[in-house]
């Protein structure tokens, strides 16, 4: 029963329980090696394709934490900008909006 719920739920194990019959000496057994053998082969691909995706959310934070730590370093050269045009006006030189 419970091999036969993991071919259902194992892409291409469904065709192991067409070999249960097929099997001389152990009916049965062929196919459930199969079925498992399968089952461990797909979990193994699912634990790698979870790390792919957790070692890309990591990746995707440190960007984020850059991308903040960026932002404000730009707020910053802004304000700082804002307070060296004042200079400059306070001195009698008008800066150019476009610099």
């Amino acid at each position: 029963m419970w091999i036969q719920k993991l071919a259902e739920m194992v892409p291409n194990c469904k065709d192991e329980m067409g070999t249960k019959r097929g099997a001389s000496q152990n009916p049965g057994m062929k196919s459930n090696c199969g079925v498992l053998m399968k089952t461990v082969n797909f979990i193994q691909e699912l634990q790698i394709a979870h790390n792919q995706v957790v070692e890309r959310l990591q990746e995707q934070n440190q960007v984020l934490v850059e991308m903040a730590k960026v932002r404000e370093a730009l707020k910053r050269s802004e304000q700082e900008n804002i307070v060296m045009k004042n200079q400059l006006k306070n001195h009698g030189i008008n800066p150019l909006d476009g610099m």
